[in-house]
């Protein structure tokens, strides 16, 4: 992934959430993705987070919200 966008993830000190251009991007710069992102606490290096396409959010929170995961 190719972030643009990174915010910290509320709550905790180092997690960030990234927007940006997939890692499964062919070139165009059209797939975009979203990433959780950890911080390796022996050397202080990004971990590889889950990535997942940005159009898959809404399903993704429908489903964890019809699962009580979400109230």
């Amino acid at each position: 992934m190719r972030w643009i966008q990174k915010v910290r993830v509320n709550g905790n000190k180092t997690d960030e959430l990234r927007l940006g251009v997939a890692s499964w991007d062919g070139g165009e710069g059209t797939e975009m993705s979203i990433k959780y992102t950890w911080f390796n606490k022996k050397d202080g290096k990004a971990s590889r987070g889950g990535e997942v396409p940005v159009g898959a959010l809404p399903q993704m929170l429908a489903f964890a919200k019809k699962h009580g995961y979400i109230k």
